[in-house]
């Protein structure tokens, strides 16, 4: 992975929630890793990958990846113009950083749903880990349940991936569906208007269960704990 590219150029004409996301509190630890346990984690991952055993190995590789010389370079394409409101701004990371999530991603709802998910991380910084994110939403449909993977791709730090998200999920599908995530870290505790950063983008691939529509609009507040080691 040497180079990425996000085209949020479309987001000229949203229109977001004026309703102040729940701050939850996140924690996380890190220790350094040694340069064995690195070698050994790297050569794992190639053997898996090269012997075909699952091609999450091949991801795992990109995203352990990140924490390698040189870093990838990452580019946004910005809004022509300015996303503000009375009550809501929106802004966009200006981070070098950029840190990469594979994990296990479920949902179980009727109009208010549940969500969920676990996995690695890589990052830039360098450094990878273990995260998980528990939250909650309102989907636009009707009850329905799912259960896949999700990468994650967040132009910032570990810290900037932990902590409280507010997202606008679209996906579609009837049996396997797929959904992108728009993900916006919220600034709190202050006075209107209320600050949503843009990070990132989540892709989602999952088995769903049958519904009215096949396609679906969720609206959520997530948080995220993360666990690492640094190089």
């Amino acid at each position: 992975m040497t180079q990425m590219k996000i085209d949020a150029t479309q987001l000229d004409n949203w229109d977001f929630m004026n309703q102040l996301p729940v701050k939850i509190p996140s924690g996380r630890g890190r220790k350094a890793l040694g340069s064995t346990e690195k070698s050994a984690l790297k050569a794992a991952l190639s053997l898996g990958t090269t012997l075909g055993v699952s091609p999450l190995l091949s991801t795992a590789s990109e995203i352990l990846s990140l924490s390698e010389t040189p870093k990838p370079t990452a580019t946004l394409l910005k809004p022509s113009k300015s996303l503000i409101s009375s009550t809501v701004a929106v802004k966009f990371s200006s981070s070098v950083d950029i840190t990469g999530a594979l994990g296990v991603a479920g949902s179980l709802g009727a109009v208010a749903t549940a969500i969920g998910s676990f996995g690695f991380y890589g990052s830039t910084t360098p450094e990878v880990g273990f995260f998980s994110s528990i939250g909650a939403g309102i989907t636009f449909n009707t009850p329905g349940a799912a259960a896949g993977g999700e990468l994650t791709v967040i132009l910032g730090s570990p810290s900037d991936f932990a902590g409280p998200y507010f997202g606008i999920s679209v996906g579609a599908g009837t049996g396997v569906g797929g959904a992108v995530t728009f993900l916006f870290s919220p600034t709190l505790g202050g006075t209107p208007p209320l600050i949503l950063t843009f990070m990132g983008l989540a892709f989602n691939i999952s088995a769903v269960t049958p519904t009215k529509f096949p396609v679906n609009v969720t609206i959520m507040v997530t948080n995220t704990r993360i666990s690492g080691v640094k190089f």
